[in-house]
């Protein structure tokens, strides 16, 4: 019995936001005893504005204990009754029962008769079934169930008083009493005759029947009949079955039988569907609502599919785009604004303005003015500016255009994991939106700060990185060009932005550590040059260049006019990355080798020719590195001085400028990928010394100030002072045992008492000359410093460089791959004239702005994405793959829940 009532706590969640009332009969006992707790527990685990109300209707003179109700005469007002539930008690009586939250008493002057409170309730009951609501979804009226458990003959008239009022009854099979009569009855197939009541009735109550007079008898079978005259307001369950679900749906499936066969609302299909959409009620709808034998229109449906959006049904939302609701038309620019305005978070909206400011990132700053605007309402306003306006009206536009984007960018920002995904489903440039909702859940978890919100967020951008993966690996391996073309299809929906720049940006390795990835990276790198072609052939092109047009080369396109073939050979050879960025390696290994040589065996007061030269490189590189030519001219006319410190100082810059040029040539080498993962390591293991050495800083200040103090009085010279406190201690940690703590090693020779001389203070003596710092504390602090330092704090950074090392080794090729797209992005954008010849490409760049500065501007107009053919064709394409995606990852869904149900069946067999 207990088991079937938790479903009450939910009528509240059943009933579309609407505070749901259990009337029972207030004790103690039974049934009314286990609704009681329910009720409790549901008040403990929900919040006071969504508590289930029980009010229990009880007669006055069955009350055990009714005395301590009674106010005393000299209280005025209201009064704070104290009741005790005394369970041990035996008497006809019964306990009122303290989990009920309202208790109604009714009094007629009788005591000992248990019905007398039924006629108020009946009275109740119907009164407010009748209630008009307009904002309700069940006609207009307040939805109503009978649910009966066992019973006699009140209960037999209250479910006769209910049938008659039109108020659906659910009726538990197995509970005894009534409710088998009745439940056994409604299964019993032909007319329903007197003898067969009267047999039920002798079977499921012989001794309540036997002590009936045969007029009374007549009643409860006249009962019975009336009430089966009504079998669609009958509802039966097993009380075996009536579990939480099952329970909750018979209630739904009650509420709508009632409510479709009323005669004011048979026919309003409308309402029906919201009142299936309030509860939940998939299986209803899709069974009694969408039939074959009714069509339904677009229109009929886009109310709903509102409510759907908003109650996040995505079961629903499916449902209604199977049953032809066009999704394009629906999404009307009001539906857009009524969503962002009314149905939007503001904390998210919150959250995503601190993530555009925080990481100034232009994605993240599109669809933050894009929810901005529809927040608005997309108002047209008056702008001082008349560029802002025209800007403001483009942004419009293409939310207009893509206003399936739109919706999903919309559950997507408010973490409806299922709805997002039924949307996602629908739109065009799939593969696009999965990264896109990629890099906006991880953007958003970053500064969300309730944790779990942040892992829910980061659980849902990896399924959308997922989904990206397996369909463009479906993709890929269908048709290889297309994909590559999906690859660099970009929209003004997300930003202007393409897949490869959108999974950079969310740092989804995954995705670009795929091998259809890699494999349009590696035609990248290449240019037209065959990706079958040797390394070595190449490098041996570079200084043989007659061997390119003799076919030692293999290019990936064969020219048509052979006249033009080696001209088309050569400018496909010099123009591909690979070979630009093998002639930098060459060339920039030449200007160090110079670059040493000048600062070696060459470096006169006045520039020799191979300075100059060398000058002349370093200033190409500024230009090729940050297109400033005022660094270089700087540092020009400071080694040109001839003033003697100068000179010295210009050469000292120098060398570490060479030290800086030398260490670029990592960069260099994460082509390499062996060596690639290994400078990633070194990269942040850095991270890991920083955090070291602001432990080991602590350590290092704290025996450094103590050790002075001790050993020496008021040294004034900063100098030593950085020495004895942070140089000295510093070097203890590779092993350099200070010898200045120990009386017996310490010499006076190499220290000074005046403090004149270029030597550390000598230490401070008593009165016999003697030392007088007390070796008992300066051994034991060296001793104890040696310890944390060389033990504990080393062996803690070799920890964590192991950490740091293993954690990039578990995805050393992933790691390695992601990394090298931002190389091949490098020399892709660079201009393809080797250096240091492309100082001639940038005096063209700056002569072509300055003849661009005196001419008029020209206004370009803004292209459409998804307006050319090419488009088309590779989103209908990928739109193909994505629907064989879905039935795969179905099929396998199907699959892996019948061998779970497999094994089951196989676990139950070996036990029995």
């Amino acid at each position: 019995t207990r088991k079937a009532f938790p479903a009450f706590s939910t009528l509240k969640k059943r009933g579309g936001g609407m505070s749901a009332w259990i009337f029972t009969g207030g004790t103690h006992y039974g049934l009314m005893k286990y609704i009681g707790e329910v009720v409790r527990d549901n008040t403990i685990s929900r919040s006071s504005e969504e508590n289930v109300v029980a009010i229990g209707i009880a007669a006055w003179g069955m009350i055990s204990n009714r005395g301590s109700l009674i106010r005393s005469s000299d209280t005025e007002g209201y009064s704070s009754a104290h009741y005790i539930m005394d369970d041990i008690k035996r008497d006809p009586l019964y306990c009122l029962d303290n989990n009920h939250t309202h208790l109604l008493l009714v009094d007629d002057g009788t005591h000992g008769h248990p019905t007398v409170e039924a006629k108020l309730r009946t009275q109740l009951e119907k009164y407010i079934s009748e209630r008009v609501i307009p904002d309700s979804n069940y006609g207009g009226k307040i939805p109503i169930v009978c649910f009966t458990q066992g019973g006699g003959k009140e209960t037999l008239k209250a479910i006769n008083v209910a049938i008659k009022s039109k108020i659906p009854c659910i009726v538990v099979e197995g509970s005894g009493q009534i409710a088998d009569v009745i439940a056994s009855l409604v299964e019993a197939e032909g007319t329903l005759a007197s003898s067969s009541v009267k047999e039920r009735l002798l079977r499921y109550l012989p001794h309540t029947i036997s002590r009936l007079t045969e007029e009374e008898t007549e009643s409860w079978i006249r009962w019975i009949k009336e009430i089966l005259e009504n079998p669609h307001l009958l509802t039966v369950i097993k009380i075996e079955e009536a579990g939480d679900e099952i329970v909750s749906n018979a209630i739904s499936f009650a509420l709508y039988k009632a409510f479709s066969t009323n005669e004011q609302d048979k026919d309003n299909w409308n309402g029906q569907l919201k009142l299936l959409l309030e509860w939940n009620q998939l299986d209803l709808a899709s069974d009694e609502i969408f039939t074959n034998d009714r069509h339904w229109e677009s229109a009929d449906l886009q109310d709903v599919m509102f409510l759907a959006l908003i109650k996040d049904r995505p079961k629903f939302v499916r449902l209604f785009l199977e049953n032809g609701l066009n999704l394009r038309k629906f999404l009307s620019n009001e539906v857009l604004t009524e969503l962002f305005a009314n149905n939007f978070s503001s904390l998210v909206f919150k959250n995503l303005q601190i993530a555009k400011n925080s990481y100034n990132d232009a994605f993240l700053t599109f669809v933050w003015r894009m929810v901005e605007d529809f927040r608005r309402g997309i108002k047209k306003e008056d702008k001082n500016s008349k560029d802002d306006t025209e800007i403001r009206l483009l942004d419009e536009s293409s939310i207009t255009r893509h206003p399936l984007q739109a919706l999903f960018i919309w559950s997507v920002l408010q973490n409806k994991k299922e709805l997002s995904k039924v949307i996602w489903e629908q739109t065009r440039g799939c593969t696009l939106a999965a990264l896109g909702a990629s890099k906006l859940l991880k953007s958003l978890a970053k500064v969300k700060n309730d944790i779990n919100a942040a892992g829910e967020s980061e659980e849902l951008a990896n399924e959308y990185e997922t989904r990206a993966v397996e369909l463009f690996s479906d993709c890929y391996s269908s048709d290889e060009d297309l994909a590559e073309q999906l690859l660099t299809y970009s929209c003004e929906a997300w930003g202007g932005s393409n897949c490869l720049e959108l999974a950079v940006e969310a740092k989804d390795q995954q995705f670009i550590a795929q091998p259809g990835v890699q494999n349009f990276l590696s035609k990248q790198w290449y240019g037209e040059i065959s990706r079958d072609t040797k390394n070595w052939k190449i490098l041996l092109c570079l200084f043989l260049f007659p061997l390119i047009g003799c076919g030692f080369i293999s290019f990936r396109k064969k020219p048509v006019e052979k006249s033009k073939k080696l001209l088309l050979y050569y400018a496909s050879f010099f123009t591909s990355p690979f070979v630009v960025f093998s002639w930098n390696v060459i060339f920039y290994i030449i200007f160090l080798l110079l670059f040493a040589y000048v600062l070696l065996m060459d470096f006169q007061r006045e520039p020799t020719m191979l300075e100059l030269i060398l000058y002349v490189l370093v200033f190409i590189l500024l230009c090729d590195e940050v297109r400033q030519v005022g660094n270089a001219s700087n540092q020009n006319g400071l080694l040109r001085s001839s003033n003697e410190s100068s000179w010295y100082s210009g050469r000292v810059i120098f060398c570490l400028d060479y030290i800086i040029f030398t260490l670029r040539l990592i960069h260099i080498f994460t082509v390499s990928r062996n060596l690639g993962p290994k400078i990633i390591m070194l990269q942040r293991m850095l991270i890991d010394v920083f955090f070291f050495l602001f432990l080991f800083g602590v350590w290092m200040v704290a025996f450094g100030v103590a050790r002075q103090g001790i050993l020496r009085k008021n040294e004034h010279r900063w100098e030593w002072i950085f020495r004895s406190v942070i140089y000295e201690p510093y070097l203890a940690m590779f092993g350099q045992y200070p010898d200045d703590i120990d009386g017996t090693t310490y010499s006076f020779d190499r220290c000074t008492f005046s403090g004149n001389e270029s030597k550390p203070l000598c230490v401070e003596l008593d009165a016999d000359n003697h030392p007088r710092f007390p070796e008992w504390i300066t051994i034991p602090l060296v001793c104890i410093y040696m310890l944390s330092t060389n033990i504990l704090l080393v062996n803690l950074l070799v920890a964590m460089f192991g950490y740091t090392v293993g954690t990039v080794q578990e995805n050393n090729d992933q790691v390695w791959k992601f990394q090298r797209y931002f190389l091949v992005q490098e020399y892709g954008s660079r201009l393809t004239i080797p250096f240091p010849f492309v100082i001639f490409a940038y005096i063209y760049m700056v002569m072509k702005k300055c003849f661009k500065c005196c001419c008029r501007k020209e206004t370009k107009e803004s292209s459409v994405c998804c307006s050319k053919n090419e488009d088309n064709e590779t989103l209908a394409w990928e739109a193909v793959m994505k629907e064989n995606y879905l039935v795969k990852i179905n099929s396998k869904a199907n699959d892996s829940s019948e061998e779970y149900v497999c094994l089951f069946l196989s676990a139950l067999l070996l036990f029995f």
